[in-house]
């Protein structure tokens, strides 16, 4: 899709294997602690349609625009419309917001759908993209050329059973094991299978593994205290390659620490 010489961002695809697994949420999660943590440009867009609710779980404002009006008009899109479009309720945090009305979407062009994420890495150093469900030719056509692609499930039978499908497909799609990173979600230590018999199901290792949280259905505060928030930061750790960054940074150790992560591109 697009050249290291051209952009820098990368790109970060989570799929849920059922409805309710809490993609958005963990989307969102993700999207803040990039931005507020590790001080990057994060760009979250979402893909569900419809009801998508990235947007809602972020801020209280109407966007301008939605990832639909882009869509539809690709002669025009450029940066300026792209960022026109953007929520931004952190200085580092911006959203590309669903459809509100569940109304037939417009048809996914492979070739708008390449320019909207050119665009997007051009401008972001992170892009979390929530895909929901879908494996259209162009969001698979994204999913290939994201730098990580991450299904989330929980540990029941029938996403289990999903969770397997979707590698599958993935695998049959060309997208190699190494930029797969299963995500389990909501583990509920009464209820947990053999994390070994997981793995053995799913043919693949589950290196991040996020509790149940009592709060699951709304935003979390900053990611501290509850093993489900501790866990997140070492899920966001692992994606941009770094450690967690001191708390109390000064403005020149939080630049420095940006300098490292951009001045460190993944080799795979």
């Amino acid at each position: 899709m697009t050249s290291p010489a051209s952009s820098h961002g990368r790109v970060f695809a989570l799929l849920s294997c059922k409805g309710g697994v809490g993609t958005t949420l963990l989307t969102v999660q993700l999207g803040r602690l990039l931005a507020e943590r590790w001080q990057l440009n994060v760009l979250i867009v979402d893909w569900v349609h419809p009801f998508g609710d990235a947007a809602l779980l972020l801020s209280t404002e109407d966007p301008h625009a939605h990832l639909g009006d882009l869509l539809r008009q690709p002669e025009r899109l450029d940066g300026a419309l792209l960022d026109s479009a953007l929520l931004r309720p952190h200085p580092r945090l911006a959203v590309l917001a669903a459809a509100e009305m569940p109304s037939l979407p417009p048809p996914l062009q492979l070739t708008t759908v390449q320019r909207l994420m050119a665009l997007a890495r051009a401008r972001f150093d992170c892009i979390l993209c929530d895909c929901g469900r879908q494996l259209n030719p162009p969001l698979l056509a994204l999913l290939q050329d994201a730098d990580r692609v991450m299904p989330v499930f929980q540990p029941t039978l029938a996403m289990i059973r999903d969770a397997r499908r979707l590698l599958v497909a993935l695998l049959e799609a060309g997208i190699g094991p190494e930029r797969v990173l299963p995500v389990l979600n909501r583990m509920d230590p009464r209820h947990q299978a053999p994390l070994d018999l997981l793995e053995q199901v799913l043919g693949t290792r589950l290196q991040h593994r996020l509790p149940e949280h009592p709060d699951f259905a709304v935003p979390l505060p900053h990611p501290q205290g509850h093993p489900w928030q501790r866990t997140l930061v070492r899920l966001a750790a692992a994606l941009v390659r770094q450690p967690e960054p001191p708390d109390a940074a000064s403005g020149i150790l939080q630049r420095w620490w940006r300098k490292q992560w951009r001045w460190n591109p993944p080799t795979s």
